[in-house]
């Protein structure tokens, strides 16, 4: 888990003239690098009334090495894929319950994180809960 201290730094390094926003999702893919260093970035894809949908941006050199795997051939002809494994040669032997089971673990990292950060950098439903982030595809560059 993140500490605040580290919550801190990263909001003293963000430019005053970023999207308010995006700045708390840049925020939580910039904390979420600390355990998943392939992630290299996101775009929106889709904001619903209690959900962002997000896309995450890995590095494949990055995403080989963490998992310690090459690239599966389905990967030159895809882009978008459902999890981060999907890629990879190791994913063959992964069954469908553990790449969800990374996903899941994953997602559930980033939502606290963007959660822990102040209420002007979160963005909010109608019921003033926030709204939870949600990668839905992973790109590879």
């Amino acid at each position: 888990m993140v500490n605040r201290n580290l919550i801190r730094h990263i909001l003293k390094e963000e430019t005053e003239d970023s999207d308010i926003n995006t700045k708390g999702i840049d925020i939580a893919i910039k904390l979420i690098k600390k355990s998943y260093p392939y992630i290299i970035g996101w775009q929106l894809n889709q904001d619903d009334k209690f959900t962002i949908y997000i896309d995450i941006i890995c590095d494949t050199e990055k995403l080989k090495e963490f998992y310690d795997s090459d690239l599966k051939v389905f990967y030159l002809e895809h882009d978008k894929l459902s999890y981060a494994p999907s890629a990879l040669k190791i994913s063959e032997t992964m069954v469908s319950d553990q790449k969800h089971g990374e996903y899941i673990k994953m997602k559930q990292e980033l939502n606290e994180m963007y959660q822990m950060l102040p209420d002007y950098l979160v963005i909010k439903d109608k019921y003033e809960d926030p709204k939870e982030l949600y990668p839905d595809k992973f790109m590879y560059r």
